[in-house]
């Protein structure tokens, strides 16, 4: 056997394991709780690590190099360098000692052995920077297998799947009464609305509405290539073969997944879903621009999807709405505290992660509660990490969703994945303005899958340039 087929063998083994490896990765992640247990989310990290380590040596024995734009470059390197500031923050020593916490201080004045460090609780910290560091994978590991779209195909399918799959056991549990897991002797029970294999049903909601984008953004995928091509009534007929053509099955799943949304009576995860929809189809309508009578034929349709979604499963989430008891529940209290937490350390932050035991040295008579999240992301990373590295992690963030919505009008077809990726990150990012669903694994690496794939096929490359002489003539 010659080395050139002895090479091509270990590559092919290398890119399968990883590819598997991410595979059984999505397919596990909520399966029970949302991944959101030490040994989980451990197991989930090394999974992801050998992954992405198979599919760099099955490039490395191919001889491919990678290029990938500017901007996704630089995205990844400054998430990279907030988890390498989550590393100073809880490694004693590697920072002057003037930087470390004022709680250390009163440890060792209180005549405790103490390593002091810049983060309250260097073991948490080091814990959230490990599951970051998770998800910055799993993006690329996607970004990797999504530059090819077989394989782009394979995880927006994969994921379609298993979201069918949690929709299915979230309903099944709801009316049977089940618990997460009836093995299990600490399971939850199973509440008056859906929750799936989450704890949490704003987290179910989160996952579900992932599903449902990107069941979404298939069914819009068939409408045409680009503004001023083709018969703008082609753009009717092709959404009409999207509801009822070969695809017959995207509608079923729709309503399926949009009426277990809405039974999760989560209303932070309606309403950012409903958001990001219309995003989703704005964007769909300005790469189209279809004329008065398809536009307005379509948005029917939807509406009427919209409407046998809330006749379905629309009274938890309405009743919720109706709600004016927020203010009892601490949330605009919590948000009040955290604010105090980065006025004290504003630059340095009390440690990645440490949100509880920094609120148990904060709590006032108001909190008869302990709250382990401060129910918004934005502050909480704040109050962790500091504003400078948070700033850096959101810059990131804003310079690939800005990426991605250019690859929404630069692709002539396959614009189904920086479609689903742009809608996707606008319905964390406002889900995570009340709530903590992108901080459990499950959503979080689920997220960073669609996230990646999005990125690697936002780059027209499906369009090739003409020769030389084509260009002069014209």
């Amino acid at each position: 056997m010659s080395d050139g087929s002895r090479s091509g063998r270990k590559a092919a083994v290398a890119a399968a394991t990883g590819r598997y490896l991410f595979a059984a990765v999505l397919l596990a992640a909520p399966w029970p709780y949302g991944a959101n247990r030490p040994l989980a989310w451990s197991l989930l990290a090394l999974a992801l690590a050998v992954a992405i380590l198979g599919a760099a040596i099955a490039g490395g024995l191919r001889g491919e190099r990678l290029r990938p734009p500017a901007v996704v470059l630089g995205g990844f390197l400054a998430l990279a360098a907030v988890v390498g500031w989550g590393i100073l923050q809880a490694t004693p020593g590697l920072l002057p000692p003037d930087l470390a916490h004022p709680l250390w201080d009163a440890a060792a004045a209180a005549g405790l052995a103490v390593s002091p460090a810049v983060a309250v609780s260097p073991e948490r910290t080091l814990d959230n920077t490990m599951r970051l560091l998770a998800y910055i994978l799993a993006g690329a590991l996607a970004f990797l297998l999504g530059r090819e779209e077989r394989e782009a195909r394979r995880l927006l399918h994969l994921l379609l799947a298993i979201s069918t799959a949690q929709a299915v056991y979230g309903l099944l549990r709801l009316f049977a009464g089940l618990d997460v897991l009836p093995w299990v002797a600490d399971a939850p029970r199973a509440a008056n609305n859906l929750s799936g294999s989450f704890v949490n049903r704003n987290h179910a909601a989160t996952y579900l509405g992932l599903g449902f984008l990107a069941v979404l953004a298939l069914v819009m995928e068939r409408i045409g290539p680009g503004p001023g091509e083709g018969d703008r009534r082609s753009l009717l007929r092709a959404f009409l073969d999207g509801l009822f053509g070969r695809r017959w099955y995207l509608p079923a799943l729709l309503v399926l997944l949009g009426t277990a949304v809405l039974l999760t009576g989560s209303r932070g995860g309606f309403v950012s879903l409903l958001l990001a929809t219309v995003f989703l189809l704005l964007m769909v309508h300005l790469a189209t621009r279809p004329g008065r009578g398809p536009a307005l034929a379509t948005a029917g349709l939807l509406l009427a999807v919209g409407w046998i979604l809330i006749a379905l499963g629309g009274d938890p989430v309405l009743e919720r709405l109706l709600e004016t008891e927020e203010l009892d529940t601490g949330r605009l209290q919590i948000y009040g505290l955290a604010l105090e937490m980065i006025g004290d350390r504003p630059w340095l932050g009390h440690g990645y992660g440490g949100f509880e035991p920094v609120f148990m040295l904060y709590r006032d008579p108001r909190f008869s509660l302990v709250f382990d999240r401060a129910h918004d992301t934005y502050l909480e990373h704040a109050v962790g990490l500091g504003l400078p590295a948070s700033l850096l992690l959101y810059a990131a963030m804003a310079a690939l969703f800005l990426h991605l919505t250019k690859g929404i009008f630069r692709r002539r077809r396959n614009r189904v994945f920086p479609l689903l990726a742009s809608a996707a990150t606008v319905l964390v990012g406002l889900h995570a303005l009340v709530d903590f669903s992108i901080q459990i694994p499950a959503v979080a690496v689920t997220y960073a899958a669609i996230l990646g794939v999005g990125l690697a096929r936002a780059v027209p490359r499906d369009a090739p340039a003409p020769p030389p002489t084509a260009r002069r003539s014209r």
